[in-house]
């Protein structure tokens, strides 16, 4: 995390920007909602509806649009800037390593070949869609609480309760992932080498015990890597169907309060919408989960200036 934190302070304007554009944004999106609820009442109610409401969704549709656009830019931006200060951090620290001391090659190639590559990766297109994602949560719990507090009970209890579950899965699929990652750096290392000693190794015939050496290290990666890809498909997919307990809840008690007259429709449809955002983040959670735990383990191997 120590890296992590360092590349949010060295890109700290662009990572402020990024964030408030989301909130901006989600902002922007509920509020959205929160008319068409509105409207919904409206005509339920038979209630006059006025040009200037209807103008005031139209702008809400437009602002949607242009705080979604910033907010994708700015987002990525900010994320390739942290990506981009990580690559020359690592390449500033081994110069300077190369310059004083002796530095492995094949060591120096393996990580830039995996932590850094995959850090990179992971930073560039996954880590800001995470972080939008969570501040979305954020908002819209809140949001939900001051409009109803019983129907935002029926959704938070049993994601909470779900949120269990996450806890466990994600531990399982991130050691495995961690797994697959440390026997892919094996192989990349005993490749490295191999490729390095080449001259040595073919003047006493050794291609063929070579040979071996590198396949039972790929068929012990290619095991765990199966393995995750398994235990990634059903982790995810129990979660998907899990995720869709709040909102059989929600339809079944929040139908009953629109029947008794407790709450419009208008209310329950706002509810349903906020809920598909937080059911989307509990989806793909154990993944996420997971995949940032070996990025913040690939992120603690690479030393950086």
């Amino acid at each position: 995390m120590a890296n992590l934190l360092l590349l949010i302070k060295r890109n700290k304007i662009w990572v402020a920007l990024g964030i408030l554009m989301t909130i901006l944004s989600n902002l922007s999106q509920m509020t959205f909602v929160y008319l068409i609820g509105k409207l919904v009442n409206h005509i339920e109610s038979r209630s006059s509806i006025t040009l200037s409401f209807i103008l005031l969704i139209a702008c809400l549709m437009a602002s949607n649009a242009f705080t979604l656009l910033l907010k994708q830019y700015l987002g990525r931006l900010s994320t390739e800037k942290m990506a981009h200060s990580l690559r020359m951090g690592y390449a500033k620290r081994l110069i300077k390593k190369t310059v004083k001391e002796k530095t492995s090659a094949s060591l120096a190639m393996s990580v830039a070949q995996n932590e850094l590559a995959q850090a990179n990766n992971y930073l560039s297109n996954t880590l800001f869609d995470i972080a939008g994602m969570l501040i979305m949560a954020v908002l819209v719990t809140v949001y939900l609480l001051l409009q109803n507090v019983l129907l935002t009970l029926v959704i938070i209890v049993p994601t909470l309760l779900i949120l269990v579950y996450v806890s466990f899965s994600s531990r399982r699929l991130s050691t495995i992932v961690s797994l697959a990652q440390n026997e892919k750096n094996k192989m990349n290392k005993v490749a490295y080498s191999l490729i390095h000693a080449f001259p040595s190794v073919k003047i006493f015939s050794g291609e063929k015990l070579c040979l071996n050496a590198y396949n039972e290290s790929f068929d012990v990666w290619e095991k765990q890597w199966k393995k995750m890809g398994r235990l990634s498909a059903l982790y995810n997919t129990l979660s998907g169907v899990l995720s869709r307990i709040p909102l059989l809840l929600l339809l079944l008690i929040g139908g009953f309060m629109v029947i008794r007259g407790d709450i419009l429709m208008g209310t329950l449809i706002v509810f349903v919408i906020m809920q598909g955002s937080l059911s989307e983040s509990i989806m793909n959670l154990p993944n996420w989960i997971a995949n940032f735990k070996v990025f913040t383990t690939n992120l603690s191997r690479i030393d950086i200036e």
